[in-house]
């Protein structure tokens, strides 16, 4: 009968939920890679960026193929801001020699910030159920022992902790998200305290110290950052001074 002008073809076999037939051109993934992917769009874009339709466009395959690895939209994030915390360094702190330790504090965790800007902002975009785990509890109970065994207070050790990450974090979105991202003829808007072009479209404000500045070297973010860092540093010394 399979020679008959009127019989029907064989219907295809029956798949699951955005399940890819065996016979077509399938490029599989992990769940970590699809959390990765996630990540490097939030750090960029926002998580309001990470969709389920621009996920399935960067791995060139349909927003239901992506069923097949997580249950929605949700758990991508939760996956993504769980490897985000995961990057979080942990550092050998030398009380001996805390200057170089609070530099490396603060450079290795701007490396993070600096690569995922704005998912620093999950917490003001999405809601998140992803478990920290105990890394975050480690993490400060280093940073706060190793201050507290340079000789400060445990109160003090508790601020200085909480600067370091509002100091990171704020460089992160205030100079490097723009520094690293804006074309150069505009860098001048983080490279420099006002930009020049600000002077004189109000020529009318009295800003000497402001047009003073603009003759001093401009730095780069690096730079911008180093300084940063020798203020808290100076800032600690004081501190430690006084007590």
């Amino acid at each position: 009968m399979s020679d008959a002008p009127n019989s029907l073809p064989t219907p295809p076999a029956k798949r699951g939920r955005g399940r890819p037939r065996k016979d077509s051109n399938w490029a599989t993934f992990s769940r970590d890679e699809l959390a990765a992917r996630a990540l490097h769009i939030a750090g960029n874009e926002g998580f309001s960026a990470v969709t389920m339709h621009r996920l399935a466009a960067e791995f060139s395959v349909t927003p239901r193929a992506l069923y097949n690895y997580v249950a929605d939209r949700q758990e991508i994030i939760n996956l993504a801001v769980a490897q985000f915390l995961e990057k979080a360094p942990f550092i050998d702190f030398d009380p001996e020699n805390w200057h170089d330790s609070v530099g490396e504090a603060y450079n290795r965790s701007r490396e993070v910030y600096r690569m995922f800007p704005r998912a620093t902002l999950v917490g003001m975009e999405e809601s998140v159920t992803a478990d920290i785990g105990p890394r975050h509890t480690e993490l400060l109970e280093r940073l706060l022992k190793f201050f507290v065994d340079i000789g400060l207070p445990l109160k003090n050790a508790v601020s200085l902790s909480r600067c370091l990450e509002q100091d990171v974090l704020g460089f992160a979105l205030k100079y490097d998200y723009p520094y690293d991202r804006a074309p150069e003829q505009y860098r001048d808007v983080v490279t420099r305290v006002v930009a020049e072009r600000w002077l004189d479209n109000y020529p009318e404000v009295d800003a000497p110290m402001c047009r003073a500045s603009l003759e001093l070297p401009e730095q780069t973010s690096d730079e911008i950052f180093a300084e940063l860092v020798e203020m808290r540093i100076l800032s600690i010394e004081v501190i430690l001074a006084r007590n």
